[in-house]
């Protein structure tokens, strides 16, 4: 018996709702506070979406510094978590032939999006933009050292020949390999440092 409860001989692959499930329970074992918890189903494709978001417990609304937690669950990965490892197989071939796609392991993305300005804010001069980025990577640094699949996105609008800044937000992607449990307590705690990290960037930013 393997400890997520699966018999050994069993392959492994969770379903939409045991990994829903996961991150939430993860997200409160980090100590964080969960709301605005969400699921989206296509009906004709079996697609689904899930989305929350997380703060840090004792902060007052209207809550400003929040992770928005997202990963998107595609039509396959519903087909093979319904009927089981190896079902995906009649999609692609006849019973019998060489079967090459299940070298890839099944997988998807689990995104964190953390808001750091209020847009609105006029943009003086272009050199402003990489001193943001700079100090923003300094400070996530601490919370998420030498990690890839972290960026930071600035948006633009241009009002009465002006320019200025929409939104400023970092996002940490992690890609969950679905053939094992996936370590969500290990990324919850580091959602949990980002957002203690993320209000010293007030008084860093103009923003």
């Amino acid at each position: 018996m393997r400890r997520d409860g699966r018999l050994e001989e069993e392959p492994y692959f969770p379903t939409y709702e045991e990994v829903a499930a996961e991150v939430l329970e993860s997200l409160e074992r980090a100590g964080l506070v969960v709301q605005d918890v969400g699921h989206e189903l296509e009906p004709s494709t079996g697609e689904r979406t899930f989305q929350c978001a997380a703060r840090l417990p004792g902060s007052e609304p209207p809550h400003r510094y929040l992770a928005n937690i997202h990963f998107h669950w595609d039509a396959l990965l519903t087909y093979v978590g319904t009927y089981g490892p190896g079902s995906e197989c009649e999609l692609y071939h006849d019973e019998g032939d060489e079967c090459s796609h299940q070298h890839a392991h099944p997988a998807v993305e689990l995104v964190g999006e953390y808001d750091l300005g209020d847009g609105g804010y006029p943009l003086r001069e272009l050199g402003e933009v990489q001193a943001w980025i700079d100090t923003v990577e300094g400070l996530l640094s601490r919370s998420l050292p030498a990690q890839e699949g972290r960026v930071v996105r600035l948006g633009l609008t241009v009002k009465d020949g002006t320019v200025f800044v929409d939104r400023f937000a970092a996002e940490q992607v992690w890609y969950l390999d679905l053939s094992e449990p996936p370590d969500l307590d290990s990324i919850c705690q580091t959602v949990q440092a980002t957002l203690k990290v993320t209000p010293s960037l007030a008084d860093r930013l103009p923003l």
